[in-house]
């Protein structure tokens, strides 16, 4: 026990059973919104968030390596399961990009004033609340992984660390966004990938476009991250 309260244990634990709360209601929330025929819009909310959950687990179970494994095999799996995170990680932000489903599937005429109707607002605080908690969820399991790379490389390889996982779930986000891969493609498809990726990366007429939305993107996660670590680390003050 005594390794798990140098990984800020129980503490991580309470901050889990809040996010499951919090995770709970607002799926209640997604649940209860209904069109007007009856459909209910956002059900596929729920897979989103199951991925952004994911990167959470791994990285409790980074934890437990960190602390109950040999020296000899920890690197091995600390490797092999800290990769699985890194891929899984851009699926907790990517949850902000959700908020876009507002616009293509709430009914609403331009000409009006639609944002006078709660039943939009309904809508819009619903979605920014799963955005809101995928921030949440990926600080998290980020805040610990690099307080695993701080205790074995030190303050500035850590941040280095974050700026390099930011950057590039930012356009892993874009990705997923954009051009729909998923995480599992990396592994089931990676020759493909690799393909797809050059042509994208080196077609000038894309790269504006790309480098325009990872940059904002970047913008919404070292923000919400920063202040996530600075409000863990004052509290512990």
């Amino acid at each position: 026990m005594e390794k798990l309260k140098s990984l800020n244990y129980p503490g991580k634990i309470y901050l889990i059973i809040f996010l499951c709360v919090a995770t709970l209601i607002s799926l209640i929330s997604v649940y209860n919104i209904q069109s007007p025929s009856g459909n209910r819009p956002y059900l596929f909310i729920f897979w989103d968030t199951f991925l952004a959950w994911v990167p959470v687990g791994i990285a409790v179970i980074l934890d437990l390596l960190f602390c109950y494994t040999r020296k000899k095999i920890r690197a091995v799996l600390i490797i092999f399961v800290g990769a699985s995170w890194f891929f899984f990680f851009p699926n907790a932000p990517y949850l902000v990009t959700d908020l876009l489903h507002v616009f293509a599937r709430y009914s609403f005429d331009p000409d009006k004033r639609f944002w006078a109707d709660l039943v939009f607002w309904q809508h819009l605080f619903t979605i920014f609340t799963i955005a809101i908690l995928g921030l949440l969820l990926g600080s998290f399991s980020l805040f610990s992984v690099q307080n695993l790379m701080r205790i074995s490389f030190g303050v500035i390889a850590s941040w280095i660390f974050v700026i390099f996982v930011l950057l590039l779930s930012s356009f892993g986000i874009y990705i997923g966004r954009f051009v729909r891969w998923n995480s599992w493609d990396v592994i089931m498809r990676p020759g493909y990938i690799l393909k797809e990726l050059f042509i994208m990366l080196t077609d000038t007429s894309k790269q504006s476009h790309i480098f325009t939305f990872c940059k904002f993107m970047f913008m919404v996660l070292i923000i919400s991250y920063v202040l996530f670590y600075v409000i863990t680390r004052v509290r512990k003050l």
